[in-house]
């Protein structure tokens, strides 16, 4: 993420004297989050170099969108968690202090957690474009079926969905559409023809995996038409700063031309 060593400093130091709040976010580091995210997005959905036309502009519009959302969320929540290590048991922390326990969160949400969310941004930009031509296809390729990578390191999410075959319209897809957890290699597969999963059976996979799950990942990121969903935690506000989260925590949302 481009955000500089004297980037932070100031983030911390902002944070310290008061600067800096929950509901005076770091704009420098909003955009920096947004556009680190952005490439993820871009790189899954097939670049920025491509005419995409009608529903697939819309979709890529809605998608950048819910980039900038997360990251205002994002952006939120490190500042929160950085402010709460201000003070410990003994009150106010030194400068000296409070700058270590600061970086650390820091780096926990910008350089660890960060890594994780740009690879999710590709993966769910792919599978986001992918069901558009689905959706496109369905009449010549009515079914789908779900693809796991069956090996040594095949989830327990996704190797008890391997094989599912259903119509597209299913609304299993609804919530069992890739991906699925973090680092997820599945696939949906569209096919003209196939023996469908009888119900019974998909009733079963849907409640041993629903159990596994992650709320965050149980949606279908073409259909909803995002790359995080509203369940992701970051979007878990206190009550009292519920109304400032639907302002986007009144950090701005460019126009692709403003940028």
């Amino acid at each position: 993420m481009n955000y500089s060593d004297k980037q932070i400093e100031a983030l911390i130091a902002g944070i310290y004297d008061g600067s800096i709040t929950e509901r005076e976010l770091p704009t420098d580091l909003y955009f920096a989050i947004a556009e680190y995210l952005k490439k993820g997005l871009y790189e899954g959905f097939g670049g920025t170099e491509i005419n995409f036309a009608g529903d697939t502009l819309t979709l890529l519009e809605d998608l950048r969108e819910n980039i900038y959302l997360f990251s205002g969320a994002k952006t939120f929540q490190t500042v929160k968690a950085m402010d709460a290590m201000l003070t410990d048991d003994e009150g106010l922390r030194s400068f000296k202090d409070f700058k270590v326990f600061a970086r650390q969160e820091y780096d926990l949400y910008n350089e660890t957690w960060a890594k994780t969310e740009y690879e999710t941004a590709i993966g769910q930009a792919q599978n986001a474009h992918n069901w558009s031509n689905i959706e496109a296809d369905k009449e010549a390729l009515p079914l789908l079926r779900y693809s796991a990578v069956m090996d040594a390191n095949t989830s327990e999410i996704c190797a008890p969905l391997n094989g599912t075959v259903l119509p597209v319209d299913d609304p299993f897809w609804d919530v069992f559409s890739p991906e699925n957890h973090y680092g997820c290699r599945c696939l949906l597969e569209q096919l003209s023809e196939g023996t469908v999963t009888v119900a019974k059976e998909v009733k079963e996979r849907a409640t041993l995996v629903g159990g596994e799950m992650n709320d965050a990942f149980k949606f279908n990121p073409g259909k909803e038409r995002v790359i995080f969903s509203e369940e992701h935690p970051y979007f878990d506000v206190p009550a009292k700063d519920k109304g400032f989260a639907s302002r986007n925590f009144d950090l701005p949302i460019p126009s692709e031309d403003g940028e």
